[in-house]
């Protein structure tokens, strides 16, 4: 059992190590700025619909993985994420790449996210969920620390549509392999009869969701607290190159990586040894003063040192969340809950990019994200305290 269970947490670590590609799409969007001569907002453009996209799909991807388990839903991952890159390459238009990897990496990314998570959290016991939850966690934050020189390398050697077709092929041998190996403790035909009798549909998941307050509230927060970090996580070669005259912001898409990484692995153990209402605070806490950091502009040893808290509260708000969803409704149609939940982070916070570059265009200068950043983490605040007044009222 525990040789099994072990194998299952590397395999989905690995699967989400894959689909942290994503985090270095500031390295891609400067490839087709560069190379391409795409506008800013053109390449935020492709970064926002799969927002968009993965936000929608978590909930399909979700009542997909209760049904049917986590396996088929890898599979299903692993096949669209590397047909999303190499499409990518060959369509390598405005049009072409926001449809490749807008909604065909969006869709891969739900199916593959929607299905470790879970799988992870029915091996072990509760007192062990959070530090299990922030390892798998963990390898999707610091895949950038890989991806985002990788793809800097790859594009600055072979160009940037070689360097979409060279890693949609390593995705997607590593993704369907991985695939092999993920499986839940029941085995996968009981696990689908025990799910099949006891799920509830999309319509059914929706109400029963919005129906609890508290649910209402973490919603709201995962939508702007994803807001804040995935404006700069798109942008950060951008931001540093226009707000700071440095030509090394490839570097903070790794240092975001490392810190997130970091961050996922130390908010597992916080929640389960201080709760997961406490290091909500400290994540949200780290968020503000990285806005006030990138606010004050002081330096570039204070623009990494802002980059270092971001991912550090990013990483750590989002081991929280799906623990805190697990608590309010249980296991038995988790991943479709969990699903629903994640629509916020396409409503609110898969916006924010586009809006950011948006502004930045016209003010020639990503001030105006700061402030957009820091309003919106003392509204999380805010939420904070009245989600703790609703779960201990």
């Amino acid at each position: 059992m525990i040789a099994k269970r072990t194998g299952v947490l590397v395999a989905g670590a690995l699967v989400n190590f894959c689909l942290g590609i994503f985090y270095a799409w500031s390295v891609f969007a400067d490839g087709l700025i560069k190379e391409l001569g795409w506008a800013k907002s053109t390449a935020m453009l492709p970064y926002t619909i799969e927002l968009l996209t993965y936000a929608v799909a978590m909930i399909f991807a979700g009542w997909f993985q209760d049904r049917y388990g986590p396996r088929k839903g890898v599979m299903v991952s692993g096949i669209l994420v590397g047909l999303s890159l190499i499409l990518c390459g060959l369509t390598a238009t405005p049009a072409g790449v926001a449809l490749s990897f807008g909604v065909i990496f969006g869709t891969a990314s739900a199916f593959g996210y929607s299905s470790v998570t879970p799988a992870m959290i029915r091996w072990y016991p509760p007192e062990k969920r959070g530090l299990v939850t922030g390892i798998v966690l963990m390898s999707l934050g610091s895949s950038a620390l890989v991806w985002s020189p990788l793809v800097n390398y790859l594009i600055f050697a072979f160009g940037v549509i070689n360097a979409f077709l060279i890693c949609g092929g390593l995705l997607f041998l590593i993704v369907n392999t991985a695939a092999r190996f993920i499986d839940v403790p029941e085995g996968e035909m009981e696990y689908r009869k025990q799910t099949a009798q006891n799920s509830i549909n999309i319509k059914g998941a929706w109400r029963l969701s919005f129906s609890r307050p508290e649910f209402r509230i973490i919603w709201l927060m995962i939508g702007l607290s994803s807001g804040v970090s995935i404006m700069f996580i798109g942008q950060l070669v951008q931001i540093a190159e226009l707000n700071y005259q440095v030509s090394w912001g490839f570097i903070l898409v790794s240092v975001f990586a490392g810190t997130n990484a970091l961050g996922r692995l130390l908010g597992g153990i916080f929640c389960d040894r201080l709760g997961y209402m406490n290091n909500l605070k400290i994540g949200i806490a780290m968020m503000v003063l990285s806005m006030l950091l990138y606010l004050s502009g002081i330096g570039h040893g204070v623009l990494v040192l802002a980059t270092f808290l971001l991912g550090l509260s990013y990483g750590s708000l989002f081991t929280s969340y799906p623990l805190i969803i697990s608590s309010i409704f249980g296991l038995a149609n988790f991943g479709l809950i969990y699903g629903v939940s994640f629509t916020s982070l396409g409503l609110i916070g898969g916006l924010s990019p586009l809006l950011s570059a948006f502004l930045a265009q016209l003010s020639n200068s990503y001030y105006p994200t700061f402030i957009i950043g820091l309003l919106a983490s003392l509204v999380c605040f805010y939420l904070l305290s009245i989600f703790k007044r609703k779960t201990t009222a």
